[in-house]
């Protein structure tokens, strides 16, 4: 199938998303891309329209019950066709883990991996009724792997993105659907800490934060027929933190 590819990305209106949107236009992608926020989407379409592409704006809350399906709808209708989908959307609530809050947790639970479940499954079904390839990149996160303080509820949510990617994997790679991840570590966004921007030239290796447009490059990758033979795995993005 020729012609520029399709893909959805969630929680594109700043930050991480809005980077990852502006790269994958940048490289061949139109897109439907989401937040919660219709300000912040008009920002991320221009950006993606100023890198050649096109995009479909769907506000949209991730924990109804019906934006999965929606936008998929929104792809083919506006595209005929959707190649990818990026979970890229989070929330993150810091606090020492006795200050956490039942309505923190089901928060990030619901936010961070109830609603990418529920995308894979609209994507995929899609994918597997019409008989065709697709590729799928959670946006996972360093604390899948390692502990930072206060955000137990966080981790424990990218924990089970992480694995939920590899059991994917797992069923779908005979159907010709690849699920990776990328985790990235800190990000210069305007959700980044101040603490972390303080400590990054001790703790990184490379010796500052990440940018968006990088973790936009790894999910392109991933995406891409470059990563044909690469599925259930996750790329660190961490600037070489996790080596310490």
């Amino acid at each position: 199938m020729g012609g520029r590819q399709v893909a959805i990305v969630t929680g594109a209106g700043q930050g991480i998303g809005k980077g990852i949107a502006r790269t994958l236009a940048e490289r061949g992608y139109d897109l439907v891309i989401t937040s919660r926020t219709e300000r912040d989407l008009d920002g991320t379409r221009q950006s993606v329209e100023e890198a050649g592409g096109a995009a479909t704006i769907v506000v949209a809350d991730l924990k109804d019950p019906g934006t999965a399906s929606r936008l998929v709808e929104s792809a083919l209708t506006r595209f005929g066709r959707v190649d990818g989908l990026v979970n890229n959307a989070a929330v993150n609530i810091f606090a020492p883990f006795l200050d956490q809050t039942d309505s923190n947790l089901d928060e990030m639970i619901e936010t961070n991996l109830t609603a990418p479940f529920f995308l894979c499954q609209a994507v995929a079904n899609h994918w597997i009724e019409k008989g065709l390839p697709g590729a799928i990149v959670n946006i996972s996160s360093a604390e899948d792997t390692i502990a930072y303080p206060e955000q137990v509820p966080y981790a424990s949510s990218k924990g089970g993105l992480l694995s939920m990617t590899k059991v994917l994997a797992l069923e779908w790679g005979p159907l010709g659907i690849r699920v990776n991840a990328v985790s990235p570590g800190s990000i210069d966004t305007e959700m980044t800490p101040e603490v972390y921007r303080r400590q990054a030239s001790r703790l990184m290796p490379i010796g500052r934060l990440g940018k968006p447009e990088e973790i936009g490059s790894c999910v392109h990758f991933l995406l891409s027929d470059d990563a044909a033979f690469v599925t259930g795995t996750s790329l660190y993005a961490d600037g070489g933190y996790m080596l310490q």
